[in-house]
This record gives C-alpha cells, structure tokens and sequence, in this order.
C-alpha cells in the first residue's frame, strides 16, 4: 500500500515498525509445526493529509477471515457489554417489536441474541465458515459473506430495510473499506441508523495498547479520521461515546447527513482530539518510543522469574497476545505455554512465538500468568483471586509492565472499572 486507505493521499509517515511476523490468528495445528508460518511486515503509518492511523501491509482477507478461531461469546464480560449495549440502543432508538437489526461481522452471533432476545428480528454477516456455522445453528440467521455493497443491496432486496445495522470491532478490518462504507450508506438512506464500535485510538494512544496493532487491523480510527470517510458517502456522526470495553472503544452514531440533530457530545470529542494533538505525527511517534519502554521492562520481568527458576505461563492466547510476544521475541523460553478456555485454539500453537496453547484448568498453576488478554483483567482478577492470594503472580504489560500480587491484588481490583 502506498497511499491512504481512507483519502488516498501519499503523505504516510512510518511511526512504528514491528518487524515481519505472521498472521496472529493463523494458529498453528500439530501437522504444520514442521513447516515456518507466512510471515508479513506490520508497520504502523500516519497519513498526513487525513490523519489516519493504518497499516501499509493487506494479509488476504480470505486468509485472516474465511476461517476463524475468536468468538464473541467467550468471556462475561463482552457478553455484558453487548447485553447493556442492545437495551441501550433499542430504547435510544425507538425500536419496535420484529424491527430488524443487521450485526456486520456478526460472529457467532452474541450480540444479535441480545436484540433478538428483546423481540426484534437480527441478521448476521459473517465472512467465517465455522463461525457463522455457530450463529446459523444458534437460530441467528447469518450470511456467510463479506460485507460490501453488494450485500447491503441483497439485504434491501428481501424487502424490509433494518431500522439499525452495528459493527462492533469491524470497520478497522475491512480491506474493501469503501464498498463496505458505500453498503452503509445504502442502508442508511433506506432508514437505518449505524452503530459502530471501534477499538478508539485515543485510548490506545494513552494506555500504549500498541498489541492492538495486528494485520487484521488495517485502520486506527479517531472521530476525526472516521468522519473523513464517512464524508465521502454522504453520512456524519450523530452521537459520539467512548465505553470502556476492550480497554477504551468510541462507540458512534451515524446517519445519513442532515437526517437528525448532531448531539453536543460530537464537537466535545473533536475538541479533545485537537487538544491532545491526535491529528499530529509527533504524537504518534511518542507513542512508539513508549513502546520500546514496555519491551524493555517485560523482558527484565520474564527474565528474572527465569534466572529464579520460575515458571510463567501465558493467561489466555488472544490475538493480540501474538503481537505482544513476536514484538519483544518472547517465545517457550520465557514462557511455557498458554492456558486457554477458547476449544477452538486449544492444540495449537501461537504463531512465531511457538507456544503451546492447552485448555484452562488442565495443567497446574503455574508461577506467575503473563495477562495476554489484560483488557479483561478485571474478569480474570476475580476469578483467579485465590490463585493471586495463594502466592500466583499475574504479569500485567500495558500500560506499564506490573506485576500484581498478594500484597497488591485488592489496591488493583478497587481501580478497576
């Protein structure tokens, strides 16, 4: 990629470079450990005449989509926000009895169950085989496809335009950015509403989350670089919100432009972005020195549980755990291996990194957990309690590495949200 993915302009300046590693979600099964994974470069670039933040390399999105080994529905908490999410909505919203409700990137269709349980009618699109599969046999109808204009046309086709049509941790995904935003529009000028959630660069930016750099994620949006693209097809941001899932998402309202009201909330959030320099490179390149930090110092943790003879273990195999590890070349010899309660990852091996993945609860605990997925640490805290308080360690590394304890636990539980 040589120009932007949004405004198409030229002016994209590195801000960070993660090396070549593969395709995180490419677990690695037992037949292939022979073999060495694909492996493609992850940069991280700022445009200069738009200010999105977006990687330069596309992995095929057959090869990081068609089959899949996330799903929604594995941890309380996301199954809470999504619950919370869908009674929100449908009171903002108005919505009525068999209104229906197209989830892009639906997955195994957690949050449509949600809507569904409430009366209204959902429709799934899923580019994953195995995992619209789930949906389909769960009674959410789901579309094996990848969103575009094309489907937004099939949809209209059947008759009955959705009153609202969401997207939760999908629009920085799409490598046919353009058709799926042209396929919103469509539904939106038959009257739909668009809910987006999107991992909010502001957040990534102050917590240093830079794991949540992966090839999937070809976008890093801000209010100011999403309404960029929305522009270009006739919608705007009618309502803008920051939630605190997955450690700081921007939840947005948006519809066809001039339909309804633009609330306070959007020029509130554009005014902060300005002040906290969001559309400036320096920014971003601050960032990336704080980065190297977080590398620094986790290696010195891991490394002293090593030379006491210690062992770690990975809590959880999420995908931007791989990024965390290939970054800072941390591999068995640091950390032996990865509990997991997802089955569909369990015999497998995280790519690059090659460590083991076994089922949560199969193996003894272990010295210390390195929290992969620390977005849900308030989750793993209280379930693993009597673990920490036994004399476990859990390894936290963003935003700074930390380690907590059982002097420290219950200070860490009180500032958790």
């Amino acid at each position: 990629m040589t120009v932007c993915r949004v405004c198409s302009g030229d002016s994209l300046r590195l801000v960070i470079d993660l090396g070549d590693q593969p395709h995180c979600n490419s677990l690695i099964g037992p037949e292939a450990l022979a073999e060495r994974e694909p492996y493609y470069p992850l940069r991280l670039f700022f445009c200069e005449d738009c200010t999105t933040v977006q990687i330069d390399h596309t992995v095929p999105k057959e090869t990081m989509f068609s089959e899949y080994l996330y799903v929604s529905g594995t941890t309380e908490t996301l199954r809470a926000h999504f619950r919370d999410t869908a009674e929100r909505l449908t009171a903002r919203l108005g919505l009525q009895s068999g209104d229906l409700v197209v989830d892009i990137g639906s997955n195994d269709g957690t949050w449509l169950a949600e809507f569904q349980a409430l009366g209204l009618r959902g429709l799934g699109v899923e580019p994953a085989r195995n995992i619209a599969a789930l949906a389909n046999d769960a009674g959410i109808r789901t579309l094996n496809r990848f969103f575009n204009a094309e489907v937004a046309t099939a949809i209209l086709d059947e008759g009955t335009p959705p009153k609202l049509v969401t997207a939760a941790g999908v629009f920085f995904h799409l490598e046919e950015l353009h058709s799926a935003t042209e396929g919103v529009a469509a539904l939106c000028r038959a009257g739909a509403v668009f809910c987006v959630q999107a991992i909010y660069l502001r957040e990534m930016l102050r917590q240093t989350a830079f794991d949540n750099i992966y090839h999937e994620h070809l976008t890093y949006w801000t209010l100011r670089s999403f309404s960029v693209l929305l522009e270009q097809y006739g919608l705007e941001v009618i309502s803008a919100n920051v939630v605190p899932i997955h450690g700081g998402t921007m939840e947005l309202l948006i519809a066809e432009r001039g339909r309804f009201p633009v609330d306070a909330s959007v020029e509130a959030i554009r005014t902060r972005e300005t002040e906290e320099r969001l559309g400036e490179v320096e920014t971003y390149l601050a960032f990336a020195e704080r980065v190297r930090a977080i590398g620094r110092d986790l290696l010195a943790i891991l490394e002293s549980y090593r030379a006491a003879g210690k062992t770690v273990y990975a809590f959880g195999a999420p995908a931007k755990g791989a990024t965390m590890l290939n970054s800072f070349g941390i591999d068995t010899r640091l950390v032996a291996l990865a509990t997991e309660r997802n089955p569909l990852k369990v015999g497998h091996w995280i790519p690059g990194a090659r460590i083991p993945i076994v089922q949560e609860g199969a193996v003894p605990e272990p010295d210390a957990y390195l929290v992969l997925p620390w977005n849900f640490l308030g989750e793993f805290l209280r379930r693993n309690q009597a673990y920490v308080e036994g004399g476990g360690d859990f390894i936290v590394p963003i935003p700074r590495p930390r380690v907590i304890t059982a002097a420290n636990i219950d200070e860490e539980l009180a500032g958790i949200k």
